[in-house]
């Protein structure tokens, strides 16, 4: 089975929950990524232009969501920022820490489990 980009989106932002992924939910991020298709460096930018800017805030409040982002409010700020042009990508640069400093080590154990194949 395919996953879709929503899929993605979805998967990625469990990286961002107020609960870091075991090893199950990390897995199963690992299974919808890999069966997206998408190679690394694609998933890679989804990470942190798409993802990111909409759910980075949730890492750094006290209150986060927990169980999940709603589908449909995710992929619509995702699918806004897929449409972004050089200054979205450049602000997401110059955030990268701030933004990704809640998962940035659960995401490289991903990636590199997706490197490996």
């Amino acid at each position: 089975m395919r996953a879709s980009r929503e899929d993605v989106w979805l998967a990625l932002s469990d990286l961002w929950l107020d609960v870091a992924p075991d090893a199950a939910g990390r897995q199963h991020i690992v299974r919808v990524l890999r069966a997206s298709g998408l190679p690394l460096a694609e998933l890679e930018r989804i990470f942190y232009t798409e993802v990111a800017p909409v759910v980075w805030l949730n890492g750094w409040s006290v209150a986060g969501v927990w169980t999940g982002f709603d589908p449909q409010w995710l992929a619509e700020a995702c699918r806004r920022n897929q449409t972004r042009g050089r200054w979205h990508r450049a602000k997401c640069r110059l955030l990268r820490g701030p933004m990704t400093s809640m998962c940035i080590e659960e995401w490289r154990l991903i990636a590199a489990e997706l490197a490996q194949g």
